[in-house]
């Protein structure tokens, strides 16, 4: 699969009641990087953890008047896109009848108190709903946000997260990186032609990236029902998880976390395709 449009899914978000949980299971209990530390402003508790090709942000949000009364959290309430230029991605999407919200960019005062760009995001209106935000997110280096030193572009950012983990053999789990993300939709046979289009795949599997697939099912409403991850072996990862009383289902070719560990979020674990853990995005 090549797709211009964008590098990578720069993060997965997760709509939480309190992001402590799974940001203990997740950063210290599967000793996997934490990527923005846990931080409190007016309008949310959040935190990211960086999962190999991809990060998961932790949302315990002030108000969740946003999300529809039968989509409350916690949730994944959607995914970022890494856009490699916004404009021409906008425009070339336009021409192949999928349409994006206007670019709207977060600003913050800056040292000498101008305004400062952190990022810019576009939600692709045709993939998303209120139960489920597909969206691209331009960020910019010089942005007064982010609780890292280092001006670093969203694929600076990844690679240093990467080694990180390569570092720490993917923890205890030996994770290598999401594998697949299983989205629900009220007419999936339609939904697949604008998956199509809007990842460029080719054959019958719709590729979000050359490693992250996108898998559609039947549902009342738009929502990404789990994520799944590859490991570099069941047997370790199985063991690590009964030790910790974290196993939900186990069959010969794939781990479930216990929901009593996750808010009822479903996750899941495949072994790894290949050894793919020092690739970065």
């Amino acid at each position: 699969m090549t797709n211009t449009r964008y590098h990578a899914v720069d993060h997965v978000m997760l709509r939480l009641l309190d992001v402590e949980p799974l940001l203990s299971l997740f950063g210290t209990t599967f000793d996997l990087p934490i990527s923005w530390p846990k931080q409190t402003s007016s309008f949310a508790t959040f935190a990211w953890v960086h999962v190999g090709n991809t990060d998961l942000e932790f949302w315990a949000a002030t108000s969740n008047a946003d999300l529809p009364p039968d989509s409350q959290p916690p949730l994944f309430h959607g995914f970022a896109l890494d856009p490699v230029d916004l404009t021409t991605c906008i425009a070339d999407l336009a021409k192949d009848g999928i349409q994006c919200k206007s670019p709207r960019p977060y600003q913050t005062p800056g040292a000498d108190g101008t305004l400062v760009t952190n990022f810019t995001n576009s939600v692709v209106l045709d993939l998303s709903s209120a139960s489920c935000c597909v969206f691209f997110c331009a960020w910019e280096p010089k942005g007064t946000i982010f609780p890292w030193a280092e001006r670093l572009t969203a694929a600076a950012r990844r690679s240093r997260d990467q080694k990180e983990l390569v570092k720490r053999k993917g923890g205890p789990l030996g994770l290598v990186g999401l594998s697949a993300i299983e989205m629900s939709a009220p007419m999936p046979e339609v939904g697949v032609e604008k998956w199509r289009t809007f990842t460029r795949s080719r054959g019958r599997q719709l590729a979000l990236t050359s490693d992250i697939d996108l898998h559609l099912v039947p549902g009342t409403h738009h929502a990404i029902e789990s994520l799944t991850f590859e490991v570099q072996s069941l047997e370790v990862a199985k063991t690590f998880l009964m030790s910790r009383n974290l196993l939900g289902t186990s069959s010969a070719t794939e781990l479930t976390l216990a929901t009593h560990a996750t808010a009822g979020l479903k996750f899941s674990f495949i072994k790894a395709k290949s050894n793919r853990l020092g690739h970065t995005h």
